[in-house]
C-alpha cells in the first residue's frame, strides 16, 4: 500500500488503525526503509562496562 492509498483509506473510514498505517508508511518514507522505531528509540550508552548501578 502506498502513502496516498493509506491516506484515502483513513480519510474514508476514520479508523485509527488506518491512520497508524498511513503514519507508518509516511515515517518509513521520511526516515528510510531500514530505520525502525526500535533503532530510533534506543538509548546509547557509551560506558565501557554496562554493569549499571552498584548497590552496597
Amino acid at each position: 500500500m502506498d502513502e496516498l492509498n493509506a491516506w484515502t483509506a483513513f480519510f474514508t473510514t476514520g479508523n485509527v488503525l488506518d491512520y497508524l498505517r498511513y503514519k507508518s508508511i509516511q515515517n518509513s518514507k521520511d526516515q528510510g526503509a531500514d530505520t525502525t522505531l526500535e533503532n530510533t528509540d534506543e538509548v546509547q550508552d557509551d560506558r565501557a562496562d554496562n554493569k549499571g548501578a552498584k548497590y552496597r
